[in-house]
C-alpha cells in the first residue's frame, strides 16, 4: 500500500492501544494524548518501507534515512541469502526482512530497550516517528496546514511539539517500552496491510511454507488488490473512521 494508507492504519493502532497503555502507565486518555499515540502509530507503520529507496520514510531525513535504507536493504539481502531455501527466488530486499513480524518484534524490542535506558533515545525516537507520521498524514489536511506539513521545517516543529507533549506526560521519565511497543505494532500492521495487495509479504519467515522460507503470503486471492486502486481507499477510510470511533469511545 501507499505511505498515506499505511499511516492511517498506524493511526488506528495507536489509538486502539492508548487505553491499555494509559492503564499500564497510570495516565488516563486525553484528546492530546490520543493525538500523540495516533501520530506515533502512523510513523511506526511506515518504518518497514525503509527497505525501499524512494519511500516516504526513506526520503524524510535525506542522507540519514537514505543511509538507514541502504543498511536495511543490505541486512535484508544478507539474511535472505543465509536463510533462503532452494525454492526461494527473489531479490531479497524490498518486502523481505523488514516486512516480517519476527523483525518487527526485534526492532520494537531494541527501540524499547534503548528508550528505557536513555531519555535522549526516547526523544529522538518520538521526534522521528511523529515527523514521519505528520508528513505522511498531510494528505488528510488542507490549506495552510497541508503546506506547513509539506515543508521539512513545519513538520519538524510539529514533531518537536509532539515530542514535548510525550516527554512531559509523566511525572517521571516516560516509559521507553511504550515507544518500542508502538514501533513493533506499527510494523506488523504495515506488513498486514501489504498482505492485502497482490504481491503479499513473507509473514511466516523463518518457517518454511511449501518448501520456501520466504513465501509471499497474504489474504485470499479474491481479497487482494493492486496498490493505489479503490479497495486501498476503502481500507484508508475504514482505518480513519475506526480511529475516530475508538477515540470518541475512549473519551466518553
Amino acid at each position: 500500500m501507499m505511505g498515506f494508507s499505511h499511516a492511517t492504519t498506524g493511526v488506528l493502532v495507536g489509538v486502539a492501544v492508548a487505553t491499555p497503555l494509559a492503564a499500564a502507565t497510570g495516565t488516563p486518555p486525553t484528546p492530546v494524548g490520543l493525538l500523540v499515540w495516533a501520530l506515533l502509530g502512523a510513523g511506526a507503520a511506515l518504518v518497514p518501507d525503509l527497505d525501499h529507496p524512494s519511500s516516504t520514510v526513506t526520503r524524510s531525513q535525506g542522507f540519514v534515512t537514505g543511509l538507514l535504507s541502504r543498511g536495511m536493504r543490505a541486512l535484508s539481502l544478507a539474511v535472505y541469502e543465509r536463510t533462503r531455501a532452494p525454492a526461494d527466488r527473489s531479490d531479497g530486499e524490498h518486502r523481505h526482512l523488514g516486512h516480517t513480524p519476527a523483525f518487527a518484534v526485534a526492532v520494537g524490542t531494541a527501540v524499547g530497550l534503548l528508550c528505557h535506558l536513555s531519555w535522549w533515545a526516547s526523544a529522538a525516537a518520538v521526534w522521528f516517528l511523529s515527523f514521519v507520521g505528520l508528513r505522511a498524514l498531510r494528505r488528510a489536511t488542507w490549506g495552510w496546514l497541508r503546506a506547513t506539513l509539506g515543508s521539512w521545517t513545519g513538520a519538524a516543529l510539529g514533531a518537536l511539539g509532539v515530542t514535548a507533549l510525550f516527554l512531559t506526560a509523566w511525572d517521571d521519565r516516560p516509559p521507553g517500552w511504550t515507544v518500542g511497543l508502538l514501533v513493533a505494532l506499527g510494523m506488523v500492521v504495515h506488513s498486514l496491510g501489504d498482505a492485502l495487495t497482490s504481491s503479499g509479504v513473507p509473514l511466516a519467515w523463518p518457517v518454511r511454507i511449501n518448501g520456501r522460507r520466504w513465501a509471499m503470503l497474504g489474504a485470499p486471492r479474491w481479497m487482494r488488490f493492486r496498490t493505489g486502486t479503490w479497495p486501498e481507499w476503502v481500507v484508508t477510510a475504514a482505518s480513519l473512521t475506526g480511529a475516530a470511533a475508538v477515540g470518541c469511545a475512549l473519551l466518553t
